[in-house]
């Protein structure tokens, strides 16, 4: 597999398992100290940070979830993705339908056992 299909890879794993409702599967993609910057939010770095998260998003709604790759750079073992996310969250208290979307730019590095590991998240929301 090339470097572009481990990418993939990984963030089908990420997005697979968010619409699952499995957070462990989605902390095993990111770096133990992996840094998120989403719009209108406070700063956080570790994985238990995405699951504080995540885990309420997860209780609250069923999820779809997708990423369209515009760009993919990589820089020895770091890889920087930038692109579009998507999806709906369909709340299980009230039935109605949300649709996030917006910009994205991921970076992934290479852990000492070869697999690709998020470091960092930064999205904003809105139109692109």
């Amino acid at each position: 597999m090339n470097q572009q299909h481990e990418i993939e890879a990984v963030i089908n794993t990420w997005n697979k398992s968010l619409d699952a409702g499995d957070i462990e599967a989605m902390v095993s993609t990111c770096h133990a100290d992996v840094v998120t910057v989403n719009e209108r939010q406070a700063v956080t770095i570790g994985t238990q940070a995405i699951r504080d998260k995540y885990i309420p998003r997860i209780e609250a709604a069923d999820i779809t979830s997708g990423y369209d790759i515009e760009d993919l750079q990589f820089f020895g073992d770091v890889a920087v993705v930038s692109g579009r996310f998507y999806g709906t969250l369909k709340m299980r208290d009230t039935g109605e339908i949300r649709e996030p979307a917006g910009r994205l730019v991921l970076v992934y590095q290479r852990d000492a056992e070869g697999a690709w590991k998020m470091v960092l998240d930064i999205d904003n929301n809105g139109p692109a």
